[in-house]
Order: structure tokens, then C-alpha cells, then sequence
């Protein structure tokens, strides 16, 4: 008779259901970002003027070298997440990306700035898309990457790290009994 399925111990296909579900949400993931970084990148070597403007908040770098540090940036994490990195690993890389880019929006909200960012540079401009469009479909592609991130980083958990650790019998040298 095999054992009722616990916190401890799931059922291996369970386990195995999640395992690619995981999978398959990093493969997404990998591709969203590497559409985003090309986007970029197309954008930065446009010739629109907001390109020489500086950043409302990376005041010391400009449109353009900023969208080609961000797509550099988001290309290394969608290769990350194709690699054969430990699968926490790559939670931790995307989870630092969207970590990262949360606080960018916070930044822009707290400061005034837009509330429209430029995300895909002129790129959204070139589809026929509006600054507000484009800005709400990045914020929902953020809203899936770090949602589906933490569903799978609190997933995949150690059981250790729910469950008090057992107490040690009474009279053992833990308790400082001699």
C-alpha cells in the first residue's frame, strides 16, 4: 500500500506536473523577454529624438544607452532560462529581473515622471500602438512573469522551511540534560 501523498512527500507525478509547468513557463518567459529585448535594441538605434533625452530615473544615462543595457540585461536572462542552469537559479535570475523592474516603475511613479514608460522605445510608435498601450501590456507581461515566478518559487519550497524542525526527546544532550 502506498502512502497518502503529504507536504513531504507529493506524489512523484505531481511533482513531475509542476516540474513541467515550470518548464514551460520559463521557455515563455525566455521568449517574452527576448521579444522585448528586441524591441529594444530595434528602438535604440532608431533616430528618435526622446533616444538622446536622459532617463527620468538613470539621469545619467540616455534613452538609447539604457534600452541597450536593459535588452542586454533581459537577453542574459532569457539565456539563462534556456540553459541548464539548477532550476533555482533561474528562478532567482528572473525574480531579480522583475525585482528590478518593479522598483524601475515604482521609481517612475514616485518621481512624477510619465506614467507611460518607454519600454519598447519607438517601437510601439512603429506598430501603431500608444505610449499607454504599449505600457500597460509590458506591465501585464511583468505581472506574469513575477506572478508566475513567486506561484513557482512558494511551489516549490523546501517542506523544511514549512514545518517546525521535531523536538528532541527529553533527557537527549540538546536539551542540556547531562
Amino acid at each position: 500500500m502506498t502512502p497518502a501523498p503529504t507536504r513531504a512527500n507529493p506524489t512523484p507525478a505531481s511533482g513531475l506536473r509542476w516540474l513541467r509547468l515550470e518548464s514551460r513557463f520559463q521557455k515563455s518567459a525566455a521568449v517574452l523577454l527576448l521579444l522585448t529585448a528586441l524591441a529594444k535594441g530595434v528602438s535604440a538605434f532608431g533616430s528618435g529624438r526622446i533616444l538622446a533625452n536622459h532617463d527620468a530615473i538613470f539621469w545619467w544615462f540616455s534613452n538609447r544607452d539604457l534600452l541597450l543595457a536593459v535588452a542586454a540585461v533581459e537577453t542574459l536572462v532569457a539565456g539563462l532560462l534556456l540553459s541548464k542552469w539548477p532550476v533555482s537559479v533561474k528562478r532567482g535570475g528572473l525574480l531579480w529581473l522583475c525585482a528590478n523592474f518593479l522598483l524601475y516603475r515604482a521609481g517612475l511613479w514616485l518621481t512624477g515622471a510619465p506614467a507611460a514608460c518607454k519600454c519598447l522605445g519607438d517601437m510601439a510608435e512603429r506598430l501603431g500602438v500608444s505610449d499607454a498601450q504599449a505600457s500597460g501590456v509590458m506591465l501585464g507581461i511583468l505581472g506574469y512573469l513575477t506572478g508566475g515566478s513567486l506561484l513557482f518559487l512558494w511551489k516549490n519550497r523546501s517542506p523544511r522551511q514549512t514545518e517546525a524542525p521535531p523536538a528532541p526527546p527529553i533527557g537527549s544532550p540538546e536539551l542540556g540534560a547531562s
